[in-house]
């Protein structure tokens, strides 16, 4: 039944009809729309594709740019273009420098000879100048100018007859202030290029922020006798330091080299982190600027009698500088010399500047005073400066002193140290000891200590004691009261000295007996001895498990009994100290 109730009623014949009609009239209206619509979808597919737009604007980009020039907007077509222009210049240099460099040849060319032949020109003026004055009237005249002000004989060549000399430049990144080049001219005082670059980057700084002028800065200063040129690029700038007065087109040449190396280090610029080395390759560029000018030189009649005899005048000037400052350097350099062989002086260096010696090195706080052996040597403290830095020296005899200071070992102890090995022999006391342990290796230098040669003092005290009896007694004979507190004493401190060093302290109580008697009752009797005085020790404090009593008799004579005081004391009791290790507890 109800697969009857799920069957479709048949479709009257009058639907079919009406289902035929829209069928055809669907297929009129495509007939007349279709086109259309392939139109639209088309035109919207090269609306929406980037590579539809790209294909149809490449087919008359050239045609479009002809025709804004011929409409009289040139300037903003330029104005539009040149990033594009100067991007693709830049990453062309970057890619392959040799393109560029190949198109700019004939003009760099000639602009090197220009500069290699004016700088030999330069050389060749300076020796001809020196050369010239070296034997003239003149030259006398300027030599004895320097030896009155102390300024040397060059120096006071090159003031007369110099024009201009650019002594110093420097490269310096923009944005940093840090120095990326710096070249000078030979025999010319320099200072820090770090300092300098950051003072020129200060000033230029405070120009700005000054007069609220962001495209400005300053272009040249004077510093005593000497003029700094500066000229600015975007990524950094150029500082010429001129001694003299420097014609009108060396600023050109300045800002042609800084714009050459704007060009060959475009990459270095921008990658720009800190590091100067890829600026290493514009000390050609760089050096071409240390120009030098002198004046024209001047006819003059030499007489030949004249000539010779400021020859010899200042042959014989300069025969006598020579030997004072040569014995002048010996007898300094000797005391340099003797100074660095004391223990605990390090000599690192020895010069000569500003009239006074300098000596730079290190001086441990223990070694001798400089000035001492200033005086020692006859010399005086106003012609020298020592720059010498604390430090702990490690040769033998500055530990050796060092230790003493630090131990302060008692009398009868004596240190010395060798290859990091501190020595200690002789005597102290056990509390001494006990602190000479711990505290010898913060002696700096001391690596080991050998203490195999040192005895304890209360050791040796109590077993040089000795306890005399009466004949056949067991009883002290009087008046030792003094020997036993002294016993008593010796016996707590090698006691505590051997809980502080992690021993075990062990005494034997030896007694002994003389050859007078019998065997048998003598060992009775040196037993009753020891036992004797290990009570009173035992009854003074001392633990008794640390106390060992033992009887010889006669067996270990402590002197022979040829006299009366060798038998009194063969009547005796000694003392016996062994110091063991504590063994570990498992």
């Amino acid at each position: 039944m109800p697969e009857h109730a799920q069957r479709r009623a048949p479709v009257p014949e009058p639907e079919k009809a009406a289902d035929a009609k829209e069928l055809a009239f669907e297929e009129l209206r495509h007939m007349i729309v279709s086109p259309e619509q392939e139109q639209i979808v088309e035109i919207r597919s090269r609306i929406e594709s980037p590579e539809r737009r790209i294909e149809d604007v490449s087919a008359v980009v050239a045609e479009a740019i002809q025709m804004r020039r011929e409409r009289g907007d040139a300037a903003a077509l330029s104005q539009a273009l040149a990033p594009t222009v100067q991007e693709t210049l830049r990453e062309s240099v970057q890619k392959d420098p040799h393109v560029l460099a190949e198109a700019l040849f004939p003009v760099m060319g000639p602009a090197i000879r220009r500069s290699i032949t004016e700088t030999l020109r330069s050389m060749i003026e300076s020796f001809n100048e020196a050369l010239e004055h070296s034997i003239s009237v003149q030259g006398i005249q300027w030599r004895i100018e320097a030896l009155r002000t102390g300024k040397p004989f060059a120096e006071i060549v090159l003031m007369h007859s110099l024009v201009f000399r650019v002594e110093q430049v420097f490269l310096i990144h923009r944005e940093t202030g840090l120095p990326l080049e710096h070249v000078t001219t030979p025999a010319v005082a320099t200072q820090d290029p770090s300092m300098v670059a950051g003072m020129l980057s200060a000033i230029q700084q405070f120009v700005r922020d000054s007069f609220a002028s962001q495209g400005e800065s300053l272009d040249s200063m004077t510093v005593g006798g000497l003029e700094v040129w500066i000229d600015e690029g975007p990524h950094a700038a150029i500082a010429a330091v001129i001694r003299g007065h420097a014609p009108a087109d060396y600023r050109i040449a300045l800002k042609e080299c800084l714009e050459a190396i704007e060009r060959a280090f475009g990459a270095a610029f921008d990658d720009f982190r800190g590091d100067t080395s890829p600026f290493r390759a514009a000390d050609a560029r760089l050096q071409a600027l240390l120009i030098t000018q002198h004046r024209e030189r001047q006819g003059t009649i030499r007489k030949p009698r004249m000539v010779i005899g400021g020859s010899a005048l200042v042959v014989a000037i300069i025969a006598g500088w020579i030997s004072y400052v040569t014995y002048d350097v010996h007898r300094w350099t000797n005391f340099a010399r003797s100074l660095g062989a004391h223990p605990g002086i390090v000599v690192t260096s020895f010069e000569k500047s500003g009239g006074r010696w300098h000596i730079h090195g290190f001086r441990d706080p223990l070694a001798i005073e400089p000035a001492d052996e200033l005086i020692r040597n006859g010399l005086d403290a106003r012609d020298i400066d020592f720059e010498l830095a604390p430090f702990y020296s490690l040769d033998d005899v500055i530990v050796t002193q060092r230790a003493e200071k630090l131990l302060a070992p008692p009398s009868g102890v004596n240190l010395s140290e060798g290859r990091g090995t501190l020595s200690v022999t002789g005597t102290a006391p056990s509390a001494w000891m006990a602190k000479f342990r711990d505290r010898a290796f913060m002696v700096p230098g001391v690596t080991l200590i050998d203490a195999s040669s040192l005895r304890d003092s209360e050791i040796v005290s109590l077993e040089a004691t000795v306890l005399t009896f009466p004949v056949g007694g067991a009883q002290l004979e009087p008046g030792q009261q003094e020997a036993t507190a002294r016993v008593e004493s010796d016996l707590k401190a090698i006691l505590e000295y051997a809980g502080e060093t992690n021993q075990q302290a062990a005494f034997s109580i030896i007694g002994h007996t003389d050859s007078t008697g019998i065997e048998g009752p003598n060992q009775l009797l040196s037993n009753q001895r020891a036992a004797a005085v290990a009570s009173t020790l035992i009854r003074r404090g001392i633990p008794k498990s640390t106390l060992t009593v033992r009887g010889v008799g006669t067996s270990e004579p402590l002197r022979p009994e040829d006299t009366e005081e060798g038998r009194q004391l063969n009547r005796s009791v000694t003392f016996r100290v062994n110091l063991s290790p504590v063994s570990a507890t498992p």
